[in-house]
């Protein structure tokens, strides 16, 4: 069953339940001595994860290193732990190379603290919330718009990434921290990405170099840290220094700062830029993957200009438009599929547990990887195809199990921000295709990049041309 969303309502739109499976029995991978399945898993692991999956089955024990993980591929496995039994799974080991950036933000936060800042955040994305921010993110489209203009008129070609992490960085920082955008996106995009390899590489790697020692990729990981904490920093003494002489701004960084209860600056730089990366790298991914795919697909695009159109009449969407622009979510979700912008997580047991017949003994590893399991043929037809008609909502809810697609995650810690990334990739696209033509340059090898979230390996150059005519 597909995680969609009813927008007028806001609820959860529930397909067939799921089917529970028959006693698991892992299939073992235990790969070399002492290495286990790291060289094939960092030599390509969004192939080898995808191939595990496809051919071992339901749940896969692999030896990385000297740790064990179990890969869960089965949907009614996947509920067990982010479901029925969540108390009994915390964040894995595995995330520890993230927080020397994000301390204990949201994204890494367990218990009464999770549910702390949770509890704020949350209400910054209540409908009534999103509604409001719903003028800022047109503002934020309609100035790259404006930008693009000049471009589209002599062809110009373009790096959409940065393009789209502009974009998103510029539509949270107006939303959430009332700030618009004005050179910082270079800097920011250049610091996730030096931040994001060095993490993931680390995550996958049994002896990394210590951080203390001078190498080259330390000191540069060291160099971006500073540039992200300083950014944030500045943030936040910018509001201090505002407070009494401005109105409040009534936005989630006021609420952050309000509900601060004896949490250093530091602790609420790491909320706040746990929020920047949930918020604006994700989306910003999201956005890129749909315009690549969209370029492959010119009929697709053809539809959702077509929809874009007579829906919006030239005017950028709202709100209240998202159910009318059907296709363009389809596409949006069917990108989500195919390129989950975090592609993979893992958690701990705290406790032994049992799923499915199957003993998970307490310090077990439990991996749920979304870019494979939507990918496995059990669950979906044609895998690896581009086919946005299987989120029709009639027919997608009454074929496909739930937790068979959860890009945004899903049960109580199904990701915040999921309501607020549709709303803002809506208006993007609606906007984008009724003024522009993304035509992909020939000659380019566009894969995936795993880092902790899925890029292009950059750069992804597109030309941009005036859109046809209606």
């Amino acid at each position: 069953m597909s995680l969609a969303f009813d927008h007028s309502a806001g609820d959860l739109v529930v397909g067939r339940p799921l089917e529970e499976p028959a006693a698991a029995t892992p299939v073992k991978l235990k790969g070399r001595p002492l290495l286990g399945v790291l060289p094939q898993l960092r030599a390509d692991p969004l192939r080898f994860f995808t191939r595990v999956a496809r051919d071992h089955g339901d749940v896969v024990e692999l030896s990385i290193g000297l740790d064990k993980m179990l890969m869960l591929n089965s949907p009614a496995l996947i509920r067990h732990v982010l479901q029925d039994n969540r108390l009994n799974y915390e964040k894995s080991k595995f995330y520890d190379v993230l927080r020397s950036i994000l301390g204990d933000g949201i994204f890494l936060a367990e218990g009464e603290e999770w549910l702390s800042q949770r509890k704020t955040a949350g209400r910054s994305f209540q409908g009534c919330q999103l509604r409001r921010m719903t003028a800022a993110m047109q503002e934020a489209v309609a100035d790259l718009e404006q930008r693009w203009s000049a471009l589209a008129a002599r062809r110009a070609v373009i790096d959409v990434i940065p393009e789209m992490m502009r974009l998103t960085l510029d539509i949270l920082l107006r939303t959430l921290f009332s700030l618009r955008l004005e050179d910082q996106h270079e800097d920011i995009f250049h610091s996730l990405t030096v931040i994001l390899r060095d993490a993931e590489k680390r995550i996958w790697s049994p002896l990394a170099v210590p951080r203390w020692l001078p190498t080259r990729r330390n000191r540069a990981v060291r160099a971006a840290l500073a540039d992200f904490d300083r950014f944030v920093l500045d943030l936040i003494a910018a509001r201090r220094a505002a407070a009494g002489r401005d109105e409040a701004a009534n936005d989630l960084l006021d609420l952050l700062l309000a509900n601060q209860n004896g949490r250093s600056d530091r602790q609420l730089c790491g909320q706040i830029q746990s929020m920047i990366l949930a918020g604006h790298e994700t989306t910003a991914n999201a956005l890129t993957w749909c315009w690549y795919l969209l370029s492959l697909h010119p009929e697709t695009l053809r539809r959702v200009r077509g929809e874009a159109r007579a829906v919006l009449c030239g005017r950028a969407a709202g709100f209240a438009e998202l159910p009318a622009l059907k296709y363009t979510r389809m596409v949006f979700d069917e990108t989500l599929r195919l390129y989950p912008p975090l592609w993979t997580f893992s958690r701990t047991a705290v406790a032994d547990d049992r799923i499915a017949g199957l003993d998970v003994p307490a310090g077990t590893n439990v991996m749920l990887n979304m870019f494979a399991v939507h990918r496995r043929p059990e669950l979906w037809d044609n895998p690896e195809g581009f086919d946005p008609a299987r989120f029709d909502t009639e027919a997608s809810d009454a074929a496909r199990q739930r937790f068979a697609y959860f890009p945004f995650s899903d049960g109580p810690r199904t990701c915040l921000g999921e309501r607020f990334a549709v709303l803002e990739s809506m208006i993007a696209i609606s906007a984008v295709v009724q003024r522009f033509e993304l035509q992909l340059l020939p000659g380019q090898k566009v894969e995936p990049e795993p880092m902790i979230t899925l890029r292009p390996r950059g750069p992804l150059l597109m030309r941009v041309c005036p859109a046809p005519a209606a």
